[in-house]
């Protein structure tokens, strides 16, 4: 397994490297304004998948620009090709590769690549999670100190009224919020302590599963706000934090 995280790791790299280097793309709709895919999006994925599968020919796959998510209880590959789609298209420089290997349902490698600044994060289960090598550890501060990142879920705006009661709660109980458009990255920056917290009431299995994974391995807490459950199969409201904040980060986003 080092050395499939290996591969994945120059995956991520080349696959970054690209997207920092090559800005010859369209831009189309799925849904409505707010959810949109680019060209290089659909082409990164292929270029990564075609990689994977010839590392783990019977994983499966769930992938951001694939209307196939297969799922079992082996491996299974989850990808972003890019998360922060909108922060490329409009040149913003703060977008990432993200690619997590699940084994029997539960997060088991991680690999998360920013190009814009040359900063990997990685984990593996159990042996810890780290950013360009350097071991990663969560803040230890309280709610009321935290600054919070948070998502807006853009493609749930059925959820806006929810969201932004909790930003005001958010905003209020702790030191202050910041809204980035990589929910990926946001996660990153909480197991590296950037941030204290993370909220966000919608979020995909591919924008969580590796850096739930690193948050985890870095001394954190993810967890699904209820309802949800936990799950890698759909989309579910996400909060994480450390053990000293969690408690009251939980009580606040409670609906």
């Amino acid at each position: 397994m080092n050395t499939i995280m290996k591969e994945m790791i120059d995956i991520a790299k080349e696959a970054g490297i690209r997207i920092k280097n090559d800005r010859d793309f369209s831009v189309s709709e799925k849904t409505d304004a707010a959810n949109i895919v680019t060209t290089m999006d659909t082409q990164i994925q292929n270029f990564i998948l075609g990689r994977l599968e010839q590392l783990l020919p019977e994983a499966k796959v769930i992938a951001e620009e694939d209307n196939v998510h297969s799922f079992d209880n082996g491996y299974v590959w989850i990808v972003d090709p890019i998360d922060g789609t909108t922060n490329y298209a409009y040149d913003c420089k703060h977008s990432c590769i993200s690619i997590a290997l699940l084994n029997e349902n539960d997060g088991y490698i991680g690999v998360v690549y920013n190009p814009y600044l040359d900063e990997l994060f990685y984990a593996k289960k159990g042996e810890g999670s780290f950013l360009n090598g350097k071991p990663l550890n969560v803040t230890d501060c309280s709610m009321n100190e935290s600054l919070v990142i948070m998502g807006t879920a853009p493609y749930r705006k059925d959820k806006a009224d929810y969201t932004f009661e909790i930003a005001k709660r958010l905003f209020v109980n702790g030191r202050d919020i910041r809204r980035s458009g990589s929910a990926v990255l946001d996660l990153c920056y909480v197991a590296c302590g950037r941030y204290d917290a993370f909220f966000e009431a919608d979020l995909a299995v591919w924008d969580r599963a590796a850096a739930a994974l690193i948050i985890s391995e870095a001394g954190g807490i993810v967890e699904a706000i209820e309802p949800d459950v936990w799950n890698y199969e759909r989309s579910i409201g996400v909060i994480a934090g450390n053990k000293n904040n969690i408690k009251d980060l939980k009580a606040l986003v409670k609906p």
